[in-house]
């Protein structure tokens, strides 16, 4: 049986990371600096909702970046290339075996790229690592999501994070993200080829094509822009019926 992948984290590219952090604060979300990708001359900070989280990445050290190469990193080279402009970049799904996962994309023909070790040198000075592959190319100019595997299970994992007081509550409380929305020119293909990635067939609902993962849904609807636009936040308070603006990125309040 194909294992069903689960969406770990999504990426905003941002200009400025403390400022960003500032945004988000004033509307009662809680990201924390994360730390610095030493490799790729990136910075991040987290904000997490249970074990799915936002992703916050910026530039810290320009010529180091300058370095990377698409085939090697695509979510990384595109925010270091796609900056200033800021936008949501992409989504990482996660597993419990890469080996397996990535046997099986490259028997369906997903042009995968080798399992690597991914480094962050948090504010303490800790070094943390995980396994990634990115995939190649993109998919009708819609770069595809790529695959990570942490070093403990989940229910591990989720107790690490309180313990280091990452996974708290929000000011805005049981605020939580429901829908990343791509808007492209073929949702029904995409959906398909995303829903071949993490294992689940896609259902229809009217125009659009769903890959439901329970409390949370990426939906495909009609678009030009061939990318993910949205992020849509649900309990969201008094912030409900909102549409907020972060760089190019629509963030959407139930």
């Amino acid at each position: 049986m194909v294992e069903k992948l689960k969406w770990d984290h999504t990426i905003i590219d941002v200009n400025d990371i403390d400022g960003a952090i500032k945004w988000f604060d004033d509307l009662g979300i809680t990201f924390h600096y994360g730390g610095k990708h030493e490799q790729w001359g990136t910075s991040n900070a987290v904000g997490y909702f249970g074990l799915n989280y936002i992703e916050l990445m910026s530039v810290y050290n320009p010529e180091l970046a300058s370095h990377v190469v698409r085939d090697g990193a695509t979510s990384i080279y595109d925010c270091i290339h796609d900056l200033p402009q800021q936008h949501i970049n992409t989504i990482g799904f996660r597993t419990n075996d890469i080996q397996s996962v990535h046997e099986r994309l490259l028997s369906q023909n997903f042009p995968v790229e080798d399992i690597q070790t991914g480094t962050r040198m948090d504010p303490k000075g800790n070094l943390i690592t995980w396994k990634i592959f990115f995939v190649r190319n993109k998919f009708f100019e819609t770069p595809y999501p790529y695959v990570v595997q942490w070093n403990n299970p989940d229910y591990i994992r989720k107790e690490n994070l309180i313990k280091k007081g990452l996974l708290v509550d929000h000011k805005r409380k049981g605020i939580t993200v429901k829908q990343a929305i791509y808007r492209v020119s073929n949702p029904e293909i995409m959906a398909i080829k995303w829903g071949q990635f993490v294992g689940i067939s896609p259902i229809r609902q009217g125009q659009d094509f769903v890959i439901d993962f329970g409390l949370k849904q990426i939906v495909f609807t009609s678009g030009t822009r061939n990318h993910i636009t949205d992020l849509v936040f649900t309990n969201s308070g008094d912030l409900a019926g909102k549409v907020l603006k972060f760089g190019d990125a629509n963030l959407q309040f139930e």
